[in-house]
C-alpha cells in the first residue's frame, strides 16, 4: 500500500477507510447508497425538466416557449411531479428496504421479509394523522432528507430479525407454497415486534415536528441574534453553512435545500431593498450573508461544490466506473442537483470525500469574503431564478457583474484542485479492492449479495 500512496496523510486516510470498510454498518451504508443511485439519477433529470421548463418562474422561462394549452401543460406537470415524487422523493423508502435486506442477509435471515417490514415501519412512522387527508405521509422524510434515518431504521429491522427469528429456509429444497408459509411463520415474530413498536413510536412522537427541529433552531438563531458587525456576520454565515454541509454529507438535511438559510436571513432582504432603491448592488449594507457567500460560491453543483468533483474525475480518474457516473451526473450537477453524484460515487457517508466536501465550499466562501471586503466585486443581492446553473448564481445575483462571474470560475477551479488528490486516493483504494479479488480474495460484500 505504501507504493500506491505518496505521503503519510494519504496512507493514514487510506488505512482509516480500509478499516471502516471492514465494519458491517459501513458496508451496508455504502451498498445502500449505491443501490438508490438509478432512482436518484432518474429523479434528478425529472427535476431538471420541472425547474427549467415546467416552472413558471424558471431560469429558461423567457427562452423556451410555453404551451398555450393549460390542460396539456398541467397534465405534463402532474406526470413529472408523480415521477419525481416516486423516485428521488421516495429514495428513503428504497434505502430502508436495502439496509434491512443487507443486514438480514448477513445474519442469514429472511432478507426479503426484513426489507418489506422496514418499508412498512418507515411508512407507519412517517404517517401523518389527518382527518382532511386520510392517507398522507411526511414527504420530506421519505426523500433524500430522510436517508440517514431510513438506513438506520433498516439496519435496526435487520438486527431485530437476527435477534428474534431463526435462519431463513433454503427456498430450493421445498415447494413454493411450503417455502412461503415457512418463511411467513419464521418472520412473524420480528414483523409483529417492528410494526407494533413503529405504531407506538409514530403515535407518541410527531416525526413531522422533530424532522423540522433543526430548521426551527437555525431559523430562531438567524432571526433572533442579528448583528451589524461584519466579523459576526461572517462567522454566523460560515457556521450555518458548515452545519448545512455536514448534515447533507450524512444524509439528514437533504441535498436541494438543506436548511433554506436564505429564508431565515433578514440581512438578505435588507440588501435587496438597498439594491432596488440605489439601482446597484455596490455598497449593500451586509457583505456577508447566505446569498453573498454560501449560495453564490459554495454550492457549485450542489452542496459540497460537487460539480468540482465531477470535473476532477474527468481530469485525473482512469476508473471506468467513476467516469461513467461523472458523465451521467454532469447535467444534473450543472443545475445544482448534486444528489445523483452524491449517491453514485458515492460521496454520502464516504470518509474519503468528507474533507474536500467541507474544505472546498469553505475555502470559496473565505475567498469571496476577502474579495467582497476589498470591493473587488459587488455582493449577490438579487433573487436567482429557479433552476439557474450554480456557476451563474453570483452573476445573476449581482445583475450581471463580470467580476462575480470571473470569481465563480476561480472558485470552481480552486474546488477542482481541492478534490483532485482525494479522487486519486479513492481510485487507488478501489484498485486495492480489485487486486484482492483478482488474487482470489473474498469481497466483504459477498455476504450482502
Amino acid at each position: 500500500m505504501e507504493n500506491l500512496f505518496k505521503n503519510k496523510f494519504e496512507q493514514k486516510l487510506a488505512q482509516i477507510t480500509l478499516k471502516l470498510q471492514k465494519l458491517l454498518f459501513y458496508r451496508i451504508i455504502q451498498r445502500t447508497v449505491l443501490m438508490i443511485f438509478p432512482f436518484v439519477l432518474f429523479g434528478s433529470f425529472i427535476k431538471i425538466i420541472q425547474i427549467t421548463i415546467l416552472g413558471k418562474d424558471s431560469f429558461l422561462t423567457d427562452i423556451i416557449p410555453k404551451l398555450n394549452n393549460d390542460f396539456v401543460f398541467n397534465h405534463i406537470n402532474d406526470i413529472a411531479t408523480a415521477l419525481y415524487s416516486l423516485t428521488l422523493g421516495w429514495v428513503a423508502v428504497i434505502a430502508t428496504f436495502g439496509a434491512a435486506k443487507y443486514t438480514a442477509k448477513h445474519f442469514h435471515r429472511d432478507d426479503q421479509m426484513a426489507g418489506l417490514t422496514s418499508i412498512s415501519s418507515l411508512l407507519i412512522i412517517t404517517f401523518t394523522y389527518s382527518r382532511v387527508q386520510p392517507l398522507s405521509f411526511h414527504g420530506t422524510v421519505l426523500g433524500m432528507r430522510g436517508l440517514l434515518f431510513a438506513i438506520l431504521l433498516g439496519m435496526l429491522v435487520g438486527w431485530t430479525f437476527k435477534a428474534t427469528s431463526s435462519s431463513a429456509p433454503d427456498h430450493r429444497s421445498k415447494h413454493l407454497s411450503s417455502n412461503v408459509l415457512e418463511r411467513t411463520f419464521i418472520s412473524l415474530k420480528p414483523i409483529s415486534i417492528v410494526l407494533i413498536v413503529s405504531v407506538i413510536f409514530s403515535f407518541l412522537v410527531n416525526i413531522t415536528y422533530y424532522s423540522d427541529l433543526p430548521n426551527n433552531i437555525v431559523y430562531s438563531l438567524a432571526t433572533n441574534y442579528q448583528s451589524n458587525n461584519a466579523l459576526i456576520q461572517l462567522l454566523s454565515t460560515i457556521g450555518f453553512s458548515l452545519y448545512t454541509i455536514i448534515a447533507s454529507f450524512f444524509g439528514w438535511s437533504g441535498i436541494y435545500s438543506p436548511i433554506e438559510i436564505e429564508k431565515s436571513d433578514p440581512t438578505v432582504l435588507n440588501n435587496l431593498n438597498y439594491a432596488l432603491n440605489h439601482h446597484t448592488a455596490w455598497g449593500a449594507p451586509n457583505l456577508f450573508t447566505s446569498n453573498t457567500l454560501y449560495h453564490s460560491f459554495a454550492t457549485l453543483g450542489g452542496t459540497g461544490s460537487v460539480l468540482a468533483l465531477i470535473i476532477a474525475i474527468f481530469l485525473v480518474s482512469k476508473d471506468p466506473d467513476f467516469q461513467t457516473v461523472a458523465r451521467w451526473t454532469m447535467i444534473p450537477s450543472v443545475f445544482n442537483l448534486g444528489s445523483s453524484i452524491m449517491s453514485g460515487i458515492p460521496v454520502l457517508f464516504n470518509v474519503i470525500f468528507i474533507i474536500p466536501f467541507i474544505l472546498a465550499p469553505l475555502t470559496c466562501m473565505l475567498m469571496a469574503a476577502i474579495a467582497l471586503q476589498l470591493h473587488l466585486m459587488p455582493p449577490s443581492v438579487y433573487p436567482i431564478p429557479t433552476g439557474a446553473p450554480g456557476l451563474l448564481s453570483a452573476f445573476i445575483g449581482t445583475n450581471g457583474s463580470w467580476q462575480a462571474l470571473i470569481f465563480s470560475l476561480i472558485s470552481l477551479t480552486v474546488s477542482v484542485y481541492i478534490y483532485i488528490p482525494f479522487v486519486r486516493i479513492a481510485e487507488k483504494l478501489k484498485t486495492i479492492d480489485n487486486l484482492a479479488l483478482d488474487e482470489g480474495g473474498i469481497s466483504d460484500d459477498e455476504n450482502l449479495q
